[in-house]
C-alpha cells in the first residue's frame, strides 16, 4: 500500500506542480471528477478540489480505499492523509509557481479544443533531457487551469492522462486545504518506550 501510495503522490505531485505554474489569468476555484487513465488503460476515477493556484486536495478511488493528497503549494508541501490519522508530509524542493529551471523545453501550441465545456489552449512541452518526454495540456484560461493533461514518452507514446469532469465552479471550504483535527505526523522511526 505504502509503495501505491508513493507513487501516485509523486505523479500527483508532478502534474499539479507543472499545471500550478501554467495558471495564466484566472484564479481558478473549483471542483471536480478526476479521471486518471495510465500506459496500459488502466483508469482510476477521484476528486479534486482547487482553491487559488496554490491549494489542492486530490482524493483518489481504489475499491474501498481512498487516498487524500493535499498540494500546499504556498508551503512548499504536501500531505498525504494515511490510515489511523497519520500524515506524511513531503517537502516540494522548488517554487512550483515558477518554472524549473533545472528542465529546459520547448513550448509550442498545437491549437485550440473544447474539453468538457471549456474552450482550451492546447500547449505541448518538449523536454530537451528525452527521458522527461512530451507535456501536453489543454489549458482552459476561463478556469484559470489545465482540463486536460497528457503526458508523453520521448517517443510521444502516451504514458498518463488526467482529466477533469463535471467541474463546479466556485468557493471551496478552506478546511478542505488542512490536515484533519486529530491527525499526527507519520514517521518512519517508531517511538520507544524510554528515552536516552
Amino acid at each position: 500500500m505504502a509503495k501505491r501510495i508513493g507513487s501516485r503522490l509523486f505523479f500527483l505531485i508532478v502534474v499539479a506542480l507543472i499545471v500550478s505554474g501554467l495558471v495564466l489569468a484566472a484564479t481558478p476555484e473549483f471542483s471536480g471528477e478526476m479521471i486518471l487513465t495510465d500506459a496500459k488503460g488502466k483508469v482510476t476515477t477521484g476528486k479534486i478540489y482547487v482553491q487559488g493556484t496554490d491549494k489542492i486536495r486530490q482524493e483518489i478511488s481504489d475499491g474501498d480505499e481512498v487516498s487524500v493528497t493535499i498540494l500546499r503549494l504556498d508551503k512548499k508541501l504536501s500531505w498525504t492523509l494515511l490510515p489511523e490519522q497519520q500524515y506524511m508530509e513531503v517537502n516540494l524542493p522548488f517554487d512550483p509557481n515558477q518554472p524549473n529551471l533545472d528542465l529546459e523545453y520547448e513550448v509550442k501550441t498545437l491549437g485550440s479544443e473544447t474539453v468538457n465545456g471549456y474552450p482550451c489552449q492546447i500547449i505541448q512541452y518538449t523536454y530537451q533531457e528525452r527521458k522527461y518526454g512530451i507535456l501536453v495540456q489543454w489549458f482552459s484560461e476561463e478556469l484559470g487551469f489545465a482540463v486536460k493533461t497528457q503526458t508523453k514518452d520521448a517517443k510521444g507514446k502516451v504514458t498518463s492522462t488526467v482529466e477533469y469532469r463535471n467541474i463546479v465552479e466556485g468557493k471551496q471550504p478552506d478546511e478542505l486545504f488542512e490536515i484533519p483535527s486529530g491527525y499526527t505526523k507519520f514517521s518512519i522511526i517508531p517511538k520507544l518506550p524510554f528515552s536516552f
